[in-house]
């Protein structure tokens, strides 16, 4: 009799559940749900710290650790951290340029442009070149500064 009215409760719960599932807003739904996992997690830390069981989990994250060192990179590039990560280390490693002098004829060379140019020509090829080389889009900071140096310079003779 006891487990005929506990599976009559569980029928009553699940069309209970059901019907407010479908007429909820998909966000209120999601909401819910990330609440009720958050609770059902801490409930069941408490069951088992109070239980004496919590080496459970510290069974689970020890032998998480080799799955995770072993697929690290793969879960990076998903999030699209490896990229940032990377950069990241690159730019640490390029050698700092401080300096700011620069020839005219350093700064035609670094342009790729003839010593006679214009002044929209050579805005034109360093825009095209930071384009191609920033590091944002996976180039070096240094070459970033090499061009940005030159630009300046020759318009710096232009005036």
């Amino acid at each position: 009799m006891t487990r005929l009215l506990l599976i009559i409760g569980i029928i009553i719960g699940a069309i209970y559940l059901l019907r407010w599932f479908l007429t909820t807003p998909a966000k209120t739904v999601a909401d819910r749900i990330k609440q009720s996992a958050w609770l059902l997690l801490g409930f069941g830390l408490i069951f088992l710290a109070v239980t004496g069981r919590l080496n459970i989990i510290f069974a689970l994250i020890g032998g998480l650790v080799p799955w995770l060192a072993r697929h690290l990179p793969n879960v990076l590039r998903l999030l699209g951290l490896a990229k940032t990560i990377k950069n990241a280390q690159t730019n640490k490693q390029a050698p700092k340029n401080t300096a700011t002098n620069m020839t005219i004829q350093d700064a035609y060379k670094v342009l790729g442009l003839q010593p006679n140019a214009s002044r929209e020509e050579i805005i034109t090829t360093h825009k095209r070149l930071i384009q191609k080389v920033h590091p944002d889009k996976g180039g070096s900071s240094h070459l970033t500064h090499e061009i940005n140096l030159a630009k300046e310079t020759l318009l710096k003779s232009f005036d």
